[in-house]
């Protein structure tokens, strides 16, 4: 009888590990552009923004058996203003909280993040490979027609 309860745990665990490629994991939605980088499956979405801070939603899963890196740290994030002007975001992390972190084989997380602007962001480009700290660049950008209506005349 043991090693059927044993059996039945682990098939019911495996029910729960992330899937390469699914874009599914139970209570996590993958909304938003979808790619993958290394061991990670991506979703990023652009969340409405709160004041002058633009928010991307980050959701991701691990599609290899070992740990995979996730930097929300230093994600390379750009934003350009309706004028063309290209300005670096850095995450709004006032308690130091972001670092690099391992998410287990198999497993899937998300967090949104928000990167403070002195005005409007009309367009926001993140360098997901960066996320995962690997080369080359892979860019998902996404606009922001409210931004855009706020500052045109």
């Amino acid at each position: 009888m043991r090693k059927v309860a044993v059996v039945l745990a682990f098939a019911a665990f495996a029910a729960c590990a992330y899937k390469p490629g699914s874009y599914q994991y139970p209570a996590r939605d993958f909304v938003g552009q979808r790619t993958s980088v290394g061991c990670l499956d991506i979703a990023v979405d652009r969340r409405t923004d709160m004041g002058s801070s633009a928010v991307l939603g980050y959701t991701f899963g691990n599609r290899c058996d070992g740990p995979a890196v996730i930097d929300l740290a230093w994600v390379n994030v750009i934003g350009r203003t309706s004028d063309g002007a290209e300005v670096a975001l850095v995450p709004y992390d006032p308690k130091g909280e972001l670092k690099v972190l391992k998410l287990d084989g198999r497993s899937a997380g998300a967090e949104a993040i928000s990167y403070p602007a002195d005005e409007p962001i009309g367009q926001l480009c993140v360098d997901v490979a960066s996320l995962a700290q690997t080369t080359p660049a892979q860019w998902l950008c996404f606009g922001n027609p409210e931004a855009l209506a706020m500052v045109t005349p």
